[in-house]
């Protein structure tokens, strides 16, 4: 679970790095000569930042992926274990 709040704080601290690159140039709110803005902040952005962004973004789906497992598999044993066939006092007394 830590390695995967870990990873989550890796992607926002990249986002947040260009959201602020983006605002020092301008940000978006000025709809006129956004598309110019935006391209701007761009063209400042590295590959290197982008790949290492990506490698984040791909972490953390693995982590979110390995949760959402983790989370089936304890709803069917959540599901197996609240089985009528399970509790006692349903007719199957044991011999």
């Amino acid at each position: 679970m830590d390695d995967l709040k870990s990873q989550m704080e890796g992607v926002t601290r990249v986002y947040l790095e260009l959201d602020n690159r983006i605002s020092d140039k301008g940000g978006v709110q000025n709809l006129f000569g956004m598309n110019r803005k935006i391209r701007q902040a761009l063209e400042t952005i590295s590959i290197g930042e982008i790949d290492s962004m990506l490698a984040e973004i791909h972490r953390a789906k693995e982590g979110l992926t390995r949760l959402q497992e983790d989370v089936v598999e304890i709803r069917v044993l959540k599901e197996v274990l609240s089985s009528p066939m399970l509790k006692p006092g349903n007719g199957m007394a044991r011999q």
